[in-house]
């Protein structure tokens, strides 16, 4: 399977579990009755997932469909991915659990930080190289 159709299947099933995710806060956890803490933990986890999977989509719709990814890009493309499917493991593990530490959530957003970092800097040195 290609990057570009990679991110967008990846992405659309996210937007999907995002809307799912949302009815699973309504009805089976009755988030908007927990305390403060435990609403917060759901809601924050809820709000990442959103994020990573429309910066999936955005990526793999600007994404040339015969893009030759270079070394930087490809692993840009590895670091949304994954924390896209980390931030979805956090908002079912962690999130019930209530604790404030949550560290599959943290690496979920490390590397959706890193992609972008990366992206930044493969089309700077891009725009460097090509004078």
């Amino acid at each position: 399977m290609r990057w570009r159709t990679m991110h967008l299947v990846l992405g659309a099933l996210g937007l999907l579990l995002f809307v799912l995710t949302g009815q699973y806060m309504q009805h089976v956890a009755n988030v908007p009755e927990l305390a403060d803490t435990a609403r917060l933990q759901y809601r924050s986890l809820h709000l990442y997932l959103l994020g990573a999977c429309a910066a999936n989509v955005f990526v793999g719709f600007y994404m040339s469909p015969a893009a030759v990814l270079g070394k930087l890009r490809g692993l840009a493309s590895v670091a949304l991915i994954l924390s896209q499917l980390m931030l979805a493991v956090s908002f079912f593990t962690e999130a019930p659990a209530g604790a404030m530490d949550r560290p599959i959530a943290s690496f979920g957003l490390y590397f959706l930080f890193g992609a972008a970092a990366i992206l930044v800097v493969a089309e700077v040195w891009n725009r460097f190289r090509a004078g």
